[in-house]
Order: C-alpha cells, then structure tokens, then sequence
C-alpha cells in the first residue's frame, strides 16, 4: 500500500528536505496536486466537493508559471485531481506535455469515464494513472487504456450504491486490466466514530479478496501543527493553494474547500519559502487524514529527549 498512496512513508526518501528543516527551519515542497477545473461529467453521492462552483478553470499560463515556480524550489512530482475531473479541463494535454518537458513525474486521477477521449495524446507522458471504479455506478463503461506502459490503479469508494453488483464490476475490471493495486477506502462523510467502525469491518472485509485488492483506513484527528502544504501543496481550480486535498473533510467545510481552508494565492505562494516554515493555522482541521505525515514533520524540531531513541 505505502508504494501506491500518500502514508507519509515515502517522506523518509527525501531526507535533504527533512534535514534541511531540522537545521533551517526551511522546507520546500517535494510533490504538488493540482485541480485545474471544476468541471466534472459525473455527479457522485459520496463527492467531497460537491458544493463546489461548477465552472472554475485555472488559465494556462497561470499553470505553467506555478509549476515553474514550484519546480525551482525543487518540486520533482505533480498529480492532475479534482476538482471536477481533470479530463474536463480545456488544457489538460498541454498542461501534462509541458510538464513532461520540464522533467516532472507524473500522475492522474480520473474517473475515466473520458480518459481516453480527452487525454490521450499524452497518456505516455504520465508515470500513473488511477481510475475511480465508481464511475461503473453511474455509466455503463469508462475508458481504460490497455497497452498503457505505467502504473494502472484502480480505486473504489464504499458508498450508500455499493450492492453485489458493484463488487462484481469491481473484480471484473481487475481481472481485465490487470491493475498494479485496487484500492478501496470508506465514505468519509461520516463521524470519526462511524468511521472507525467502518475501518475495523471493511478491513477483514477486503483481506479477503487478496491482492491486488487492499483496503486503505482513514482516520481523523486534529495535528497540533501543519506542515504538510509546504511538501505537498494543493493548488485549487479557485486559484488559490490549500494545505492540503482533504480540507472538504472537515466538520465546518460544508463539502467544499471553503474559503477559510486558503492558505496562500497561486501568485504569491512561492514567496513563502524564502522564509522559515510558517504551519498552516489547523483551528477548523477537526477531520485531518494526515496526521502520520504532520507528526513525522514536527519531531524534526522537538528536542525534548531526542537522544532517547
């Protein structure tokens, strides 16, 4: 699984920007998400963002200066997401070839639904793509690529349409297309208890189906700082950069990235990391994923017992 998905395991690989901000204070972002547009061609029950303004886009040349900007700092990855979909933004392929040509790895998430449609001219630029399976409970087909040379996931969202039916397509797919991973993960719109709960049944639920099938717990939390956006920015269709993708999971976000979840403009944002690392003010983050990842950061700088290993 930590091969597959953000654990926080992987920031262990990059310890230049972990020392450096042990030593500094410093950090600079190491992989960053964008969400062009807003648009999406499905509507799904269990959507985050489903309160979301239905026609933002960001501009093309606002893109390119971004990923100049975060590159030079050091950034060697990005993720096209939602959003929307990105497959709905007008300028995706230029988005993913220009990119490439700055030397980016490349991943994106899609509900497939028009992948290859929209996409696929440079669908041989992208290191991964993973595919919400969901999809198959809103069309009768999605569009996978089947001589694609990368990493091919799929993921799937237990929600209030998963029935017998459901499972079947899932497994079907797998067997098709031969996916490196499937990963399935609970609807978070629910309370941490609810979730909990959940984890515990669909955990010993989907061990079952053996791989590539595995089962990714969320829980939440409140980190007593955040650090997370300086490594792994959010830059959002609004034009605005968050700390993080999963800002719609909190108690007051009311299923979008509401605006008390902004962090800095897309404009300004590189000019924070000229500076010591200022932490995202977290008060409203009650519904944190990324508590393994902000605690891992913080002990860089808590000196308290640090020899007692």
């Amino acid at each position: 699984m930590n091969n597959y998905v953000s654990t926080g395991n992987k920031t262990m690989r990059h310890l230049n920007v972990l020392k450096r901000f042990q030593d500094e204070r410093k950090l600079t972002p190491i992989s960053i998400q964008i969400a062009p547009t807003s648009r999406c061609n499905l509507r799904c029950s269990f959507c985050s963002n489903i309160n979301r303004k239905q026609h933002e886009s960001l501009p093309l040349e606002d893109i390119m200066v971004f990923i100049n900007q975060m590159k030079r700092l050091g950034a060697r990855t990005i993720e096209w997401t939602g959003g929307g979909d990105p497959t709905q933004y007008q300028f995706i392929n230029s988005c993913i070839y220009y990119a490439s040509k700055m030397g980016y790895k490349q991943g994106l998430i899609t509900n497939g639904v028009e992948l290859i449609d929209k996409v696929g001219e440079t669908i041989a630029c992208l290191d991964w793509i993973r595919i919400s399976l969901n999809a198959l409970e809103y069309v009768d087909e999605i569009q996978i690529p089947k001589d694609y040379k990368g990493t091919l996931g799929f993921s799937y969202v237990i929600n209030k349409k998963t029935n017998d039916e459901s499972i079947k397509k899932i497994k079907e797919c797998a067997i098709e297309y031969n996916p490196k991973y499937v990963r399935i993960v609970p609807d978070c719109q629910i309370s941490a208890k609810e979730l909990n709960e959940k984890n515990h049944f669909f955990s010993e639920w989907i061990a079952e189906w053996g791989a590539p099938f595995f089962y990714q717990a969320k829980s939440f939390s409140q980190p007593k700082r955040c650090w997370w956006g300086h490594i792994k920015p959010f830059l959002l269709h609004d034009g605005y950069v968050y700390p993080c993708s999963s800002v719609v999971l909190n108690d007051t976000a009311e299923r979008s990235f509401h605006e008390k979840f902004r962090w800095h403009r897309m404009n300004q944002f590189a000019s924070i990391f000229g500076e010591q690392a200022i932490p995202f003010d977290c008060k409203d983050c009650t519904n944190c994923v990324f508590g393994a990842q902000n605690s891992l950061i913080e002990s860089l700088i808590d000196e308290e017992m640090e020899d007692f290993v």
